[in-house]
């Protein structure tokens, strides 16, 4: 009976972390549960990456997998709100993860610091779901066979400038990646030739992640390719 009790107890402390987003009527107790034992792959740790990472770690994602391969630069903090002058020239894998067991460290957290590639993709990418916030096309084609193979879905993000764009990938329930993108030779802009405010990519990343909650605790998820321009305020 006390063991019981201090049960109850516990997951009651537990749970006040989370309280807002349980009495939100779409996680509610149930939904907060599921999204505990998720686990969610995120391709990426730049503009998108990094505050995507953020409110999942804050919502209590129990499990997330960090995978990029670069180091974190000057110019990454005008946008990459994860990180912080003293991270520069490390890892930012290794930064994003010592910044989020700050925030939560009741999750588990992996880090992979490599690029991935055909051979390796099976080995690194694991979970229920895979957030796409990489710059480049290559990676997501890749991104879209493996999905397709193993049965897992995945959400495209990409921002430029003041716009951005969204599309939830699911296996046999939505249009590939390959049938709106087509040709492997096309050439997307990036923020590195193009340039990027940051508040685009907080909008991008927060609309992911709403889109992964709802996955995530299997409600209806957005079908239609999402488009946004923040400067013009306009779909």
């Amino acid at each position: 009976m006390i063991r019981v009790i201090f049960k109850n107890i516990f997951k009651l402390i537990n749970n006040m972390r989370y309280i807002k987003q349980i009495m939100f009527e779409k996680i509610g107790k149930a939904g907060q549960d599921l999204l505990k034992k998720s686990k969610v792959t995120i391709m990426g740790l730049g503009a998108l990456g990094t505050r995507s990472a953020e409110l999942l770690a804050r919502a209590g994602i129990g499990n997330l997998i960090l995978i990029d391969r670069d180091i974190v630069e000057l110019s990454n903090l005008q946008r990459q709100t994860l990180f912080k002058e003293s991270d520069i020239n490390k890892p930012k894998v290794l930064a994003a993860k010592a910044h989020l067991e700050e925030i939560n460290s009741e999750i588990k957290i992996t880090t992979i610091f490599k690029d991935i590639n055909y051979k390796n993709i099976e080995s690194n990418i694991k979970g229920d779901l895979i957030l796409d916030c990489t710059d480049n096309l290559e990676t997501r084609f890749l991104i879209n066979e493996f999905s397709i193979e193993k049965n897992i879905p995945w959400i495209f993000a990409s921002v430029i400038g003041s716009s951005g764009m969204l599309f939830n990938f699911i296996p046999s329930k939505t249009p590939c990646f390959k049938c709106i993108f087509s040709e492997p030779e096309i050439t997307l802009d990036t923020c590195d030739t193009e340039g990027i405010i940051n508040t685009t990519a907080s909008l991008i990343s927060s609309i992911q992640v709403t889109e992964a909650f709802k996955i995530l605790t299997k409600q209806p998820y957005v079908k239609e390719l999402i488009y946004f321009d923040l400067w013009k305020n306009k779909l």
